[in-house]
């Protein structure tokens, strides 16, 4: 019996102990977020006390300021030669240039001042190889997932029954949830920017440039020629 009272006695004494430091712990607490939040809102000639600053200020150059750094005290730079411009800018010398030139409104749209579109490459395009290559190289890596290596809409989606514009077929004939008609090369451009009527299509005006999309439009129609002569020469055969 006395081993029992004892053992209670040293319990009680025991939670009585933690009970007063938990209060104490408990009590700094509150001062504390009181001390930090309980003042919020109210005028100050202080400045505030920040908890996370959110990178409120940042040792950087703004836009249009001053930078000793470099002879024409510029802090704003064209891009170094050879890196990758991001965005749809129709040509970077304009941001820096007193003389802006943006081109005609069928080269930015593929479209007149009436609204319709335009039935060939505008003559702001030089075609040649090198726009080929070019167009080539943006439909392998934003066109032929989908409409497929030589653009006959056979991409991985078509694996899911989803069969994309059948791009080599110039006649229109064979397309999904789309005018079933010849487009001319501003729609084709227009797709490319803007995406397809069914919205399945995404744009890509914030990734190619116009050039870039005006170059796919020319391989596209490349790809519409080779089928097209393939196809004549099963039909001889």
């Amino acid at each position: 019996m006395i081993l029992a009272g004892s053992l209670l006695v040293s319990f009680v004494n025991r939670r009585s102990f933690d009970m007063r430091y938990f209060l104490w712990v408990y009590a700094l607490a509150i001062i504390t977020v009181v001390s930090i939040l309980g003042f919020r809102g109210d005028i100050s000639k202080n400045p505030p006390i920040e908890v996370f600053p959110d990178m409120d200020r940042q040792l950087k150059f703004l836009e249009q300021s001053q930078n000793n750094l470099f002879p024409d005290r510029r802090s704003d730079r064209l891009p170094p030669a050879g890196s990758i411009v991001r965005g749809n800018a129709l040509d970077i010398g304009n941001v820096f240039s007193s003389d802006i030139d943006i081109a005609s409104e069928v080269f930015r749209t593929g479209k007149d001042s009436s609204g319709n579109y335009t039935a060939r490459i505008p003559p702001q395009v030089e075609v040649d190889m090198a726009l080929m290559r070019q167009g080539k190289e943006g439909y392998d890596i934003h066109c032929s997932n989908c409409h497929g290596q030589y653009g006959n809409g056979r991409g991985v989606t078509a694996q899911f029954g989803l069969l994309p514009k059948n791009l080599s077929d110039p006649s229109g004939k064979s397309a999904y949830l789309e005018a079933l008609q010849p487009w001319s090369d501003g729609q084709i451009y227009n797709a490319i920017s803007n995406g397809s009527a069914s919205q399945i299509m995404l744009g890509l005006s914030d990734k190619l440039n116009p050039k870039e999309r005006w170059a796919i439009v020319l391989y596209v129609r490349a790809l519409q020629s080779y089928v097209g002569n393939a196809r004549k020469q099963e039909v001889v055969e």
